[in-house]
């Protein structure tokens, strides 16, 4: 109907202005000696509007010839960029798909196109680190088209990684500090700087950073309350040979991270290093209370006080509730051989075997019924605690 209506007014137009020009009796007189020309108005008005049509049309065909080159150059551009970026795309899928030799040909054929971005040697160098071509890594991300400034926070990522994976965790941290001042914290920064404290040999400054990825959601309360333990029981044995230190960074620990089996396993090893069975002991016992590990168990009953009785005492206490834990029986039975009570240790020691065969409860017992002066019992005790042992280590006898 548009088409209909247009011609319809067309039609109408060319009716109006013929019916106009036989109106019009006026005519234009042009001299210029010797020349004279006379037309009439309308075919003057019909002439100049066709000549000025005709200039414009003129103009349009040679503005339009003088922006070709122009055209065909950002036409040229705009198909390099496509290329490039075709490349790059191609270069993301087989990083996700794990084919990093193809990420790294995908990624130089992008950079290799005129007009390519930095992003594509982000992306080869993060296929070189996994693969180990840190020589490659370290080219790419020395590129300047990689350095621009809307790219400087995953260079300085994968810039730390490479750091990382080449033995310099000093120098990975340098670059989370200079990413953080940059652009502030984030998860995965956290958790490369995670590993970048525990390869630098930083364990103090663990716990911060553990923290802030537990109420990221990266870990759960037991994971982070693990991972805080490991370091704090690495600060606590870095401390060992300065007991000032030692002291003030164990008094400095919360309750419930002094008692962590890691960090009381951990402190009983350098009180007992310093002579300080008896505060070895007691941090052992607080930690029993909460988390009933046999490792902890079996430090308690290597502590030596100068009086075993009260840890004796704490060690049957804790009988009644776990009565059939072959450890806390050999445990006693340490207990008691420290307090002299043979009898009682080798009935302690005798109730562990016939929970659990164990060869360590047997050199126990055969030790002991040696030193007493019984032979003829301790050699068979200490004959099947070499074949247990023997046989954990899938070793048969000689």
């Amino acid at each position: 109907m548009r088409w209909l209506a247009a011609l319809l007014a067309i039609a109408a137009l060319a009716i109006g202005l013929a019916i106009l020009a036989r109106s019009v009796s006026g005519y234009v007189q042009i001299v210029s000696p010797p020349l004279r020309i006379e037309t009439s108005l309308t075919l003057f008005v019909v002439g100049a509007v066709a000549a000025f049509v005709g200039f414009y049309a003129l103009l349009r065909v040679a503005s339009r010839i003088a922006a070709l080159p122009r055209e065909v150059r950002a036409h040229r551009a705009r198909q390099q960029v496509e290329r490039a970026r075709a490349k790059q795309d191609a270069a993301l899928v087989a990083l996700l798909e794990g084919r990093y030799g193809r990420v790294l040909e995908l990624s130089e054929q992008a950079l290799a196109a005129p007009r390519s971005g930095g992003l594509a040697a982000l992306v080869g160098a993060r296929a070189a680190i996994d693969v180990r071509d840190y020589r490659s890594a370290e080219k790419m991300l020395g590129r300047a088209d990689a350095r621009v400034p809307s790219l400087a926070v995953p260079r300085m990522m994968l810039e730390a990684e490479l750091a990382l994976e080449r033995g310099q965790p000093g120098l990975a941290l340098d670059r989370l500090d200079e990413l953080r001042r940059e652009a502030g914290s984030h998860t995965a920064a956290q958790r490369l700087a995670l590993r970048a404290l525990g390869a630098a040999g930083r364990p103090e400054a663990i716990p911060a950073v553990v923290d802030q990825l537990v109420k990221r959601k990266v870990y759960d309360a037991e994971q982070g309350a693990m991972l805080k333990a490991s370091a704090y029981a690495d600060v606590l044995a870095a401390l060992a040979g300065d007991e000032s230190a030692f002291r003030e960074a164990w008094e400095r620990l919360p309750d419930a991270d002094r008692a962590h089996p890691k960090v009381a396993l951990a402190a009983a090893r350098a009180l007992r290093g310093a002579g300080r069975d008896r505060e070895a002991a007691d941090a052992l016992e607080r930690s029993l209370e909460l988390h009933w590990e046999p490792a902890l168990l079996l430090a308690y009953a290597e502590c030596r006080p100068g009086d075993p009785a009260p840890q004796l005492e704490a060690a049957e206490r804790w009988l009644a509730a776990h009565s059939q834990d072959a450890t806390l029986l050999h445990a006693l039975g340490r207990l008691c051989e420290q307090a002299r009570l043979w009898g009682k240790a080798q009935t302690y020691y005798e109730a562990s075997l016939a929970l659990d065969d164990h060869w360590r409860t047997r050199v126990m017992l055969g030790s002991m019924l040696a030193r007493l002066g019984r032979p003829a019992e301790a050699n068979p005790q200490l004959a099947a605690a070499l074949d247990l042992a023997l046989a954990e280590l899938g070793e048969p006898r000689r």
